[in-house]
């Protein structure tokens, strides 16, 4: 059973119309599932939400999550 977890996130990928996020701090409260959104709360009191994910892959203390439209890596905090 996942419990929610501090990550930092990065967002891979070049869209002109989101910011760019480089290590940013976030609580994620359950891994998603493919066809879910992603949905984070972010350290600055901002709720995340993807496109719907199409791939999940974790390694380690790293999970790399695939929508749509970008690719995010969640580093897990230890």
């Amino acid at each position: 059973m996942f419990e929610p977890q501090r990550v930092l996130i990065s967002r891979h990928g070049e869209d002109a119309n989101h910011a760019r996020l480089q290590q940013v701090p976030a609580v994620v409260i359950d891994l998603p599932n493919v066809g879910d959104p992603l949905q984070m709360f972010l350290e600055s009191g901002q709720v995340m939400r993807t496109s719907p994910v199409t791939h999940v892959a974790q390694n380690g203390n790293e999970v790399v999550v695939d929508t749509k439209n970008s690719r995010y890596s969640l580093k897990l905090a230890s």
